[in-house]
């Protein structure tokens, strides 16, 4: 496990320290190709998100990560990068710092998030990522340097990484540039170029996806101020993304080029950042600071102050408290399939399972494509013991979704201490689609010798099983290397 957070750590600072080639290269396909394949990134990419979350470091919420992937997928679909399928994720740091992994992978940590004053800047932080995956620059950082291995390459990033994650970012330059057997300075002109690339392109894909490209270097500039006063650990991503007074006057001067779009913050974007506060602080401290928040007149909304401390008297179980701020929040707020979410956990903490399922029922009847919520539906049918209900629905929504984990892992919960065969299957599935094959062909050994006349499921098993043997060889191999 220390390997694997290890390796993890490396990839997910991978471009802290980035090198750039010029945008306007003819093929930006050709020299990256030869030494990282496209099939290479997502692998690494993968496989670093899957370690991550093996070591807890990321926030496993289906409203954070449904926000996230629908800011994201606009900007992805701008940049419209052929073989490359992004997927954006919160990290459970409260640290300033966002990243992009290869293979389309981009996190963003709980303190950047709370750190941003309006959806735009988000944006901004997210195409600036966007770019850097887009314009495959772990690839061409492998390309110039032809002489590197690909094992020392992620061995040297790995101490950047250990070294960033300390707040040194002057360490993870050295160590970047020690491995790579290039002078400090060398490395840093070249980061500056990168940057700018991205700063460059990923306003590109924020007028595309409708956000003001403004915003970008505002959040810049305001970061940059405030590290003059507390230079800290805190400001990570400035010291991961070199942001110099010329660079912020070049966005700044490159946005004029663009139109001025006014555009409101969504109310999806206020409840995830107060949803993520409360995830930063004890249940005592968040009542606390949305107390004080409201008595003050110190939030962005109003209405997501009071959802903040709906959640907050959530985690002290005052219910009626819960409830009270939550219709605070819903008589200042449009209408939102979040506030419905935060209704159904508040009766399952009174395990009041027939108001949570009537609470999700509602929720999808305004919202019917909400996938948090019908999640919510599945956990209230189990929970009230009606696996009828969460039988029928996990059928609806895998025929849907397939390849998600979370869905595998309910299915599991239904069979329980029920059906050994299905329960193995299905936890098997969840392995195998968060790629932790080890762990996949135990399970599918075990629902093997399982009782059970499914013929369609163990034919489905023999298959697996296959597949799973070889790529469980694989894991073990690079797990040695």
């Amino acid at each position: 496990m220390m390997k694997r957070r290890l390796l993890c750590a490396l990839l997910a600072s991978v471009l802290a320290q980035p090198l750039t080639v010029r945008a306007d290269l003819p093929d930006l396909g050709e020299v990256s190709d030869a030494s990282l394949s496209l099939a290479d990134e997502a692998r690494i990419g993968r496989d670093a998100l899957r370690a991550m979350r093996e070591a807890g470091d990321v926030v496993d919420d289906a409203e954070v990560n449904a926000y996230l992937n629908d800011v994201g997928g606009r900007l992805a679909a701008a940049a419209a990068v052929p073989g490359v399928r992004f997927t954006y994720f919160c990290v459970a740091d409260s640290g300033i710092n966002a990243f992009a992994m290869p293979g389309g992978y981009v996190g963003i940590n709980i303190g950047l998030m709370l750190a941003t004053q309006s959806e735009g800047e988000l944006a901004g932080v997210l195409g600036h990522e966007t770019a850097h995956v887009a314009q495959r620059h772990i690839a061409r950082m492998q390309a110039a340097n032809s002489a590197t291995s690909p094992l020392l390459l992620l061995g040297t990033i790995v101490a950047a990484a250990l070294a960033a994650k300390a707040g040194n970012g002057e360490g993870a330059v050295g160590a970047v540039s020690a491995g790579m057997g290039l002078s400090i300075s060398r490395q840093l002109a070249f980061s500056r170029d990168f940057e700018r690339e991205a700063d460059r392109v990923g306003m590109q894909y924020m007028a595309a996806a409708g956000f003001d490209v403004r915003y970008m270097g505002a959040f810049f500039q305001r970061l940059e101020q405030a590290s003059r006063y507390s230079d800290n650990s805190a400001y990570a991503f400035l010291r991961t993304h070199p942001v110099t007074l010329e660079r912020i006057s070049e966005a700044q001067n490159r946005a004029l080029d663009y139109p001025v779009k006014m555009r409101a913050d969504s109310v999806d974007y206020l409840l995830v950042r107060e949803k993520l506060r409360v995830l930063t602080l004890s249940p005592e401290e968040a009542a606390s600071y949305y107390n004080s928040a409201l008595q003050r007149g110190l939030y962005l909304s109003e209405g997501a102050s009071w959802y903040g401390l709906a959640r907050a008297r959530l985690l002290q179980h005052d219910r009626a408290g819960a409830a009270a701020a939550l219709a605070k929040a819903r008589a200042r707020l449009p209408d939102n399939a979040m506030l419905y979410g935060l209704e159904v956990e508040i009766a399952r903490d009174g395990r009041d399972w027939a108001a949570a399922a009537r609470a999700a029922r509602n929720g999808l009847a305004a919202f019917p494509r909400s996938a948090s919520l019908r999640l919510a539906q599945v956990d209230a049918a189990l929970d009230g013991g009606d696996r009828k209900a969460a039988l029928t629905l996990l059928t609806q929504m895998l025929n849907d979704r397939r390849d998600d984990p979370a869905l595998y892992r309910r299915e599991a919960k239904l069979y329980a201490d029920q059906d050994p065969l299905r329960y193995h299957a299905a936890l098997g599935n969840a392995f195998y689609y968060e790629q932790r094959y080890g762990a996949a062909q135990e399970q599918y050994q075990l629902a093997s010798k399982a009782k059970g006349d499914d013929f369609y499921l163990r034919s489905m098993l023999e298959a697996r099983l296959r597949e799973v043997d070889r790529l469980a060889k694989e894991e073990r191999k690079a797990a040695r290397n």
